[in-house]
């Protein structure tokens, strides 16, 4: 990775072992009663939230707080499934999204609470929540006072479940824990009060970082850690009861170095002019990539070790230092901003001081625009790019996002001539059709048995009884949908596209269409369905065609749900053509085929593979004369898949 820092302008360094380490020293205070929620709102204060909740998964950690549901929704994008609690009040508008990525809102408005309540209720759902009060805090919350009151109204709401109780201390990184222990006494107050008339979640919590460490009886069931995981402190009487390491390091680099003579003015506004000769070396960062005007003048950077002081003011995209004691600096040289080198070291705490600012509000800030790496034992592990946030596609036109999907395809091919072709010839195709439900299977069973048949000696002599078991999972789209079947490839192929045809199957011209194709089960989960025969040709009782309706009053309740389909006949198929194939029409995830063959003549079968997909040979077993292919359950398969079984 020491080549892609050359092409860096900025980047901040996130040590994932310093801060396993400060979670291990955090937790090690708890009692095994006591929940660790870690706080990852404000992109972790500007670690990187999806980093940070992977690592702490990886912990044992259950429990994340965000500030609101577009951080919640892109941890669980990203497939953080660990318990998110959303900890600002929530808007009306934000309901649905909350119940569908299961993020649990903070309720500190009995609005907001009735309008869930309604919404679980019509979608017959119980939705978590975490109680907030107001214990002196000044900010969201019912007041502490009003306890009672509360407690008697939320109960009402029968379709939220109360899972826990919460509080936020205003001063617990002081000294003085008066006002915390009066917080306290408040919040175990209104936990008796909601117990007493019958709610007693599992999770209370109102300790912070600093309440954990300067006040561990306010720990209760959950504590919120936040800053101090990240090893920074809030005050200076924290350093003395716990050691913390700090996880980020943000660096830049030179990028042009200047001489000015006696009395030059430095930046904007001639906040500073030179008292002798002085070198400079201009670093291509500035309050734009979150460090803080008010470092002007102010500030320092390391510079080979060397204390260098901020001369002039930070300007949005350069600050000027003064290299005058460093030896042999040189364009490109490493510049560190927030960190440790040989022998100095900068802190977020330090730099914060020089202006009287918030450890919490630099943190956050930080690296904007910076690249992110980041460091597991001891070696870098991943670089996040400086377009950390995560794509959503609902966020771009769909010209937009087939410019990009283009574009990535392009890259990742290494190659703008097969990309375009993958997209123009498979992807846009499949967008083009914007008019119609782009559907997909799971779980595709079919089974097909074949045997002789003593029935009718003309038949038998010519076709083998067939019978066929079809499975899968599907979303329901049409509240009736058609079984055909056809004597010809070129009247079967017309149905192949047609959404409302589920099942397709080719017969042989020779035979009576009509009567040598029944349905022997079709359902849709437990639902019985009617089925119609429609025919259809060119002259009377001469039918090329057969089409068979399905229907069921119900369906109409089950459009849009996932439901299992059930389809079994019972059939002919011809000697002659000595080979039969399982057809794939649509999008397919995971696969399991059997061809039956045992109650027949037929000896040796070969196995022709047509599967058009990541895993191009499924597992095959073979048992006697049944042929077993089987995928995983996660393998996708594309349209014009299948096998065909050739004697």
């Amino acid at each position: 990775m020491k080549k892609d820092k050359e092409l860096f302008r900025s980047w901040t360094i996130i040590d994932l072992d310093n801060f396993r380490y400060n979670i291990e020293q955090l937790k090690n205070r708890l009692s095994p009663r006591t929940h660790y929620m870690q706080i990852v709102k404000a992109d972790a204060y500007g670690h990187g939230s999806l980093e940070i909740a992977r690592e702490a998964e990886k912990l044992g950690v259950q429990w994340f707080g965000v500030a609101n549901s577009d951080e919640g929704v892109l941890l669980r994008l990203e497939n953080i499934n660990q318990r998110i609690l959303v900890l600002s009040p929530s808007f009306g508008s934000e309901i649905e999204t909350l119940v569908t990525y299961n993020l649990t809102p903070t309720i500190s408005d009995m609005g907001f609470a009735r309008a869930l309540d309604a919404y679980a209720k019509k979608h017959k759902k119980t939705v978590s929540v975490h109680i907030l009060f107001d214990t002196g805090m000044g900010r969201a919350g019912f007041l502490w006072k009003e306890a009672e009151k509360i407690a008697h109204a939320i109960k009402q709401l029968r379709n939220l479940q109360f899972e826990g109780i919460s509080s936020h201390f205003s001063m617990s990184e002081t000294e003085d824990i008066s006002f915390t222990e009066k917080q306290n006494k408040r919040f175990i107050k209104i936990i008796k009060t909601f117990q007493d008339i019958g709610i007693d979640p599992p999770y209370k919590h109102i300790a912070n970082s600093a309440a954990l460490i300067n006040f561990p009886e306010s720990c209760h069931t959950m504590v919120r850690s936040g800053l101090l995981s990240y090893g920074i402190y809030t005050a200076d009487n924290l350093k003395e009861k716990i050691e913390l390491k700090p996880v980020m390091t943000f660096k830049s680099k030179i990028g042009l170095i200047k001489e000015f003579p006696e009395n030059a003015s430095i930046s904007y506004n001639q906040t500073y002019i030179t008292k002798k000769i002085t070198k400079a070396a201009i670093l291509p960062i500035g309050y734009g990539d979150g460090y803080n005007f008010l470092l002007s003048n102010c500030g320092k950077v390391l510079v080979h070790d060397t204390i260098c002081l901020i001369l002039g003011r930070i300007t949005m995209d350069m600050i000027v230092v003064d290299i005058s004691q460093v030896q042999n600096a040189k364009v490109g040289d490493e510049v560190t901003l927030i960190g440790s080198e040989k022998t100095n070291s900068i802190s977020i705490e330090e730099l914060s001081s020089f202006y009287n600012g918030l450890t919490y509000e630099m943190a956050c800030n930080l690296g904007r625009r910076a690249q992110r790496i980041y460091i597991r034992e001891h070696k870098d592990a991943t670089i996040e790019p400086i377009s950390r946030r995560t794509f959503i596609a609902k966020d771009f036109t769909d010209t937009t996002l087939e410019k990009v999907i283009e574009t990535s395809l392009n890259q990742r091919l290494n190659s703008s001539e097969i990309g375009s072709i993958v997209y123009q010839e498979v992807l846009k195709k499949l967008f083009y059709r914007t008019d119609r439900e782009i559907s997909w299977k799971k779980d595709f069973v079919h089974e097909i048995v074949l045997s002789e048949t003593d029935l009718d000696p003309l038949v038998s002599k010519f076709f083998y009884h067939t019978k066929t078991k079809l499975r899968y999972k599907k979303i329901l789209t049409n509240d009736t949908f058609k079984i055909v079947c056809a004597t010809s490839p070129e009247d079967l192929e017309q149905y192949i596209l047609s959404p409302e045809v589920e099942y397709r199957w080719l017969l042989d011209s020779k035979i009576d269409l009509a009567n040598s194709f029944q349905i022997d089960k079709i359902m849709i989960d437990d639902l019985v369905l009617h089925h119609n025969i429609i025919q259809t040709g060119t002259q009377e009782n001469e039918f090329s065609n057969l089409e068979i309706e399905c229907s069921h009053p119900k369906l109409r309740n089950l459009l849009g749900k996932e439901v299992q389909f059930t389809i079994d006949t019972i059939t002919y198929y011809p000697k002659n053509k000595h080979q039969l194939t399982i057809y794939i029409a649509e999008l397919t995830k995971g696969i399991t085929m059997t061809f039956d063959y045992s109650l027949t003549n037929i000896e040796n079968v070969e196995i022709i593979r047509i599967f058009s997909g990541k895993e191009k040979y499924p597992l095959e077993k073979i048992k006697g004369k049944k042929i077993v292919m089987k995928s995983s359950s996660e393998e996708w398969f594309f349209p014009n898949s299948g096998v065909v079984f050739v004697w």
